[in-house]
């Protein structure tokens, strides 16, 4: 593993308060409320808590039971956002939105908004520690009533912690679909609150469409199980289904969680992640439970790298795009995009632009391609590969006159912008001079399919990483 590779800050946007707790501090809550351990050493309880393989669902939440059963006071729900904060900081962590469901912590009488007071100020002590200011989504449960869904978005409403940004649907989804409990995230989007769904984690993509239809996510959490809606073919996605082509247009960003799937069974190196990611689908990088399945920030990212091929751009890439997928301020956001930015500082060295091929064809005799749409933008659009699919299917969708050229930055020099691109703090590469001959190392046919969307030709794909 090429340490650099990794090397960069990390925004991590899918993490389980109660699936990374110290089991060193399980050990000390259970000894403080009497609470029976199945291993008395701290090394033996660490053990017993990674899920494994194979493992039955029943087994797997039992750890969480355990920890759930020791997370009853304000005390120690205050003790462990501290102390996951922390372990985020010291992972290289940036920013982390911590999701927990403060239903699970009121055993002993604590309310819901009493929890969710009781981990923000954990986060409050954890800033004066490491500066790292971490947010928190609230989730619902997917087999509890809807009525007790709306509750707990209501609780995260009336809490008054600023630092509550976003609520989610976790819990076992077969049986459960996100539909039943689309109410309570009518009322989470009317009170400006970031919506993420964990869908088409342990179920199929018909989660996914459950969740996209009815609850109108900003991100999915998992996700991974839409690759059922698409049609590969020699080691890539050749056609979307009618769900993947909805998730995909919506932009909604996937978190996906290498560690945690391969926990309930799907192995690390057979992980569609690659897939999806080349397909334009918006992938970002996270731990989920880090006790639990004994990962971390970094090692998900180690992961990527390993059995995944992803370079440090790619990752990069990755992380760019959990900052602008984060439940923050405009500004907010802004900022952490540009520390991302420059915490990686990588730009790839080939990008491509989408031409039509009349403009690029009537060029050709001058040797200077500058297209119609410069004379209203000042400049030239071009994209990262992993960002050409974007503009593709929401400008040019069904459009058979265009062709794409991969293109040698190192010529463009100065009039080399890179800054956010219209309507997202994602930056996109902006060229305010003309597109010299010279700077084009190839041309590949843009072809949509029947239903008018775009995929990356293979063709393309080899050049650019060529």
């Amino acid at each position: 593993m090429n340490a650099a590779a990794v090397g960069g800050p990390i925004v991590v946007l899918h993490d389980h308060l109660d699936g990374g707790v110290r089991p060193q501090t399980v050990l000390d809550l259970a000894h403080e409320h009497g609470v029976d351990v199945p291993a008395a050493e701290v090394e033996a309880l660490a053990a017993w808590f990674t899920i494994t393989p194979g493992m039955p669902f029943i087994e797997a939440f039992s750890r969480f039971d355990l920890v759930g059963a020791v997370l009853q006071t304000p005390e120690a729900l205050t003790r462990v956002a501290r102390e996951a904060v922390e372990d985020l900081a010291a992972d290289g962590v940036i920013h982390a939105e911590l999701r927990f469901a403060p239903l699970l912590h009121t055993r002993k009488g604590m309310t819901t908004v009493e929890a969710i007071e009781a981990v923000d100020d954990g986060l409050t002590r954890a800033l004066a520690e490491t500066g790292l200011n971490a947010r928190i989504i609230v989730c619902a449960m997917r087999d509890q009533p809807a009525a007790v869904s709306i509750d707990v978005v209501e609780a995260a409403i009336v809490s008054g912690c600023e630092r509550v940004v976003g609520v989610d649907l976790a819990g076992g989804e077969m049986g459960y679909p996100a539909e039943d409990h689309a109410a309570a995230f009518v009322l989470a989007h009317k009170a400006g609150l970031g919506v993420t769904i964990h869908a088409g984690e342990m179920d199929g993509a018909h989660q996914v469409a459950s969740a996209l239809e009815s609850c109108d996510p900003h991100r999915i959490g998992h996700g991974w199980r839409i690759i059922d809606d698409c049609e590969i073919d020699d080691g890539r996605i050749v056609a979307l289904g009618p769900t993947a082509t909805a998730l995909r247009a919506s932009g909604a960003p996937l978190e996906i969680c290498l560690t945690s799937n391969a926990s309930l069974g799907l192995p690390v190196e057979e992980h569609p992640v690659r897939l999806l990611r080349d397909a334009g689908f918006r992938v970002t990088l996270n731990p989920d439970d880090r006790a639990i399945t004994t990962t971390s920030a970094r090692r998900e990212l180690e992961l990527a790298v390993e059995h995944h091929g992803f370079t440090r751009h790619d990752l990069a890439q990755a992380m760019e795009r959990a900052a602008v997928g984060a439940f923050l301020p405009d500004d907010e956001r802004a900022m952490l995009v540009g520390r991302v930015r420059a915490g990686w500082d990588v730009s790839p060295a080939r990008l491509v632009h989408l031409a039509e091929r009349s403009e690029w064809e009537a060029s050709r005799p001058t040797g200077s391609y500058l297209p119609g749409a410069f004379a209203t933008d000042g400049f030239i659009h071009l994209s990262a590969l992993h960002q050409l699919l974007t503009p593709a299917n929401r400008f040019y969708s069904g459009r058979e006159d265009l062709i794409a050229l991969v293109v040698d930055a190192h010529y463009l020099g100065p009039a080399l912008v890179w800054e956010p691109g219209t309507g997202t703090d994602e930056y996109f590469p902006h060229l305010y001079s003309a597109l010299t001959a010279e700077a084009v190392l190839g041309e590949f046919e843009m072809t949509p399919a029947p239903d008018g969307n775009f995929l990356l030709p293979a063709a393309l794909m080899r050049a650019v990483h060529a």
